[in-house]
C-alpha cells in the first residue's frame, strides 16, 4: 500500500468473479498500489 492509498484510501477497480473453495468472491485490485481485496458476492 502506498502512502497515497494509506491517507486517501484505495481506488478499487471493477472486480472479477473468482471461486475460493465453495465461495464465489469478487476480487478487486487498487489501481494505485496494486493491493487486492476479496468481497463475498451477494447470494
Amino acid at each position: 500500500m502506498t502512502l497515497l492509498c494509506l491517507l486517501g484510501g484505495c481506488s478499487w477497480a471493477a472486480g472479477t468473479e473468482v471461486t475460493m473453495g465453495r465461495e464465489a468472491m469478487l476480487c478487486q485490485v487498487c489501481s494505485r498500489c496494486g493491493a487486492c481485496r476479496y468481497l463475498p458476492l451477494a447470494p
